[in-house]
């Protein structure tokens, strides 16, 4: 019942300014806090008595302890995967407490690229960090027996494979126990086109979590070109029922025996991206705004790229939401220890990296986990089974569907595990070569920067790879290096610019970090040409629509 001294605004990071704390030098930075809200609950009577509610975390860094009503609910760990508890509402005066650690990059956990010390030092690839709750937190009033989670497994391109997992079975509903009625397939699920038609129906019991399977009649499968989504409809004997999408494709390497290249839906197809931090000038890790979620993705085909490499940051499934229904393709990096990792790290990166193949896998946009970046923290994977390979091994083990990049330009690269022979090459793109096993990409080149007064995060401090002094320099070299890519692809299949935006004093985005262009329309279209033609030039070599491995 005590109150607090400050005030915040949730789900903005402590850190940023829309959170209203902002500690103004590093000094300032808590690592334990504590969060406490109190409200009214509209729900009681014979509703509450019918039914139950859960309170969800978005993502907490890193780890919270929650108490709701006086009651200790939980604990959790893991600054990037969602999290939910049962709670009893009273009619006034609930109130929750959370209570949060998070040593940033202090600690032992992946921490991606927050440093503390960026608050007083700016600079260098890392930023201000992120600390305590950074996604919504929300109520949901579900029945006693409710669908807590769904698996759907999309890999296809006319097939969907559904797994329902219900909760509060024992509450009867779903006659648990029962040898006839477990039997009864009492879960059913619908498959909706655009015009709000059922053209697919499946059933399964609520009792076991087995697949369903559903065939979509005449598919249209899901791509950068024609990113089609179905909706997907689900619903319990309890009355509970859920809505989601899924869009069916396929990824896999080719069955060339000597050069590999990753075929989209059967197709040879160029990934040509970019580097997105995903950091926001007021909101830190927070984006302020949907609208600023779907803003950075659009960003992607407006300078006719194909492709998001999300580098060391799980997003909110919202921002995966946009990238499937625009079509960007996207390439998900594992969350590293960035500098100073250990053994301690090992237990940590791996129950994140589970959380994240399981808590993203629904969406169709994601075809490549990237394991491992640079230097950041593989040397301290060394003991089996969760040495490099065991990790590479794992990503394969939680989702088969999905190609592994074992280390984007670091060491481990040269181990030749995995799916993708990765280099980065700065600031001009290098020449990576395909084997039989591996396809190859540039996994970060460019950095091209002009630095743009009045938009810098600190003037004159800027830094970058390769600077220019104009936007139009940084065009023009830009699309230079995109014809050197261009005449490269008979053997290269992916390329990654460096970057989306600019990110603090690191200026070597197409658009400011305000998230302005730094380019006039002419320049945006003479880029957006530019990589047309490196996608264009390798959808002209026609390769043979087959695959080798059982992804699909």
């Amino acid at each position: 019942g005590r109150t607090l001294s400050q005030s915040i605004l949730v789900p903005f990071p402590v850190e940023s300014c829309l959170s209203g704390v902002a500690p103004p030098d590093s000094a300032s930075v808590v690592r334990k806090m504590w969060y406490r809200l109190v409200f009214d609950s509209a729900q009681q009577g014979d509703d509450a008595a019918k039914t139950k509610t859960l309170l969800h975390f978005g993502s907490v860094d890193w780890q919270a302890a929650v108490y709701f009503n006086g009651a200790f609910l939980g604990n959790h760990t893991g600054g990037y995967d969602g999290f939910s508890f049962d709670v009893q509402l009273e009619a006034t005066g609930n109130e929750l407490l959370v209570w949060v650690f998070d040593p940033s990059d202090e600690g032992a956990q992946p921490n991606g690229k927050q440093r503390i010390s960026a608050i007083d030092r700016p600079g260098g690839d890392t930023y201000t960090p992120s600390s305590g709750i950074w996604q919504t937190v929300w109520l949901e009033a579900v029945p006693q027996t409710y669908i807590s989670s769904l698996k759907i497994d999309q890999a296809s391109l006319s097939e969907v494979a559904v797994t329902v997992d219900v909760a509060g079975v024992d509450a009867g509903l779903c006659a648990c126990g029962d040898e006839e009625k477990d039997r009864r397939a009492n879960v059913l699920l619908e498959v909706i086109d655009a015009s709000g038609v059922a053209i697919a129906t499946g059933a399964t019991s609520c009792c076991e979590a087995h697949a369903a399977n559903l065939t979509v009649p005449s598919a249209t499968p899901w791509s950068p070109q024609s990113p089609h989504l179905y909706d997907l409809r689900v619903q319990l004997p309890s009355g509970d029922a859920v809505t989601a999408y899924f869009g069916l494709r396929t990824f896999a390497l080719s069955d060339s025996p000597s050069a590999k290249r990753p075929l989209l839906n059967g197709n040879s197809t160029f990934f040509a991206g970019f580097l997105d931090q995903s950091w926001w000038p007021d909101g830190q890790y927070t984006a302020p705004t949907d609208e600023a979620l779907a803003y950075d993705i659009a960003a992607v085909p407006m300078f006719g790229l194909n492709m998001i490499r999300l580098h060391q940051k799980v997003n909110p499934e919202r921002w995966y939401y946009h990238a499937d229904r625009l079509g960007v393709v996207v390439f998900q990096d594992m969350v590293q220890k960035y500098g100073r990792s250990s053994a301690a790290t090992v237990p940590y990166f791996v129950d994140d990296f589970k959380a994240m193949v399981r808590g993203r896998g629904n969406h169709p946009s994601i075809v490549q986990f990237t394991t491992f970046n640079e230097g950041d923290c593989w040397t301290s994977f060394k003991t089996p089974p969760f040495d490099v390979a065991g990790i590479v091994n794992l990503s394969r083990a939680l989702d088969g569907t999905r190609l592994v990049d074992t280390d984007s330009g670091g060491g481990a690269n040269n181990l030749h595990i995995g799916d993708v022979n990765d280099i980065h090459s700065y600031p001009y793109p290098g020449d990576p070569q395909p084997s039989a096993t591996q396809y190859a990409m540039i996994g970060e080149f460019g950095g091209i920067g002009a630095f743009v007064v009045g938009k810098e995060w600190k003037p004159q401090s800027c830094h970058t790879y390769l600077h220019v002094e104009s936007a139009s320099e940084e065009a023009a070299t830009y699309v230079k290096m995109a014809s050197t890519i261009a005449s490269r692809v008979d053997h290269i299949s992916a390329s990654v610019y460096t970057q989306t935006t600019d990110v603090e004093l690191e200026c070597d985005g197409f658009l400011n970090y305000d998230r302005s262009s730094k380019f006039s329309a002419d320049e945006t279209l003479m880029i957006r040409r530019a990589n047309e033609a490196i996608i264009r030039a390798a959808r002209d070599l026609g390769e043979p629509r087959h695959w080798s491995s059982a992804l699909a």
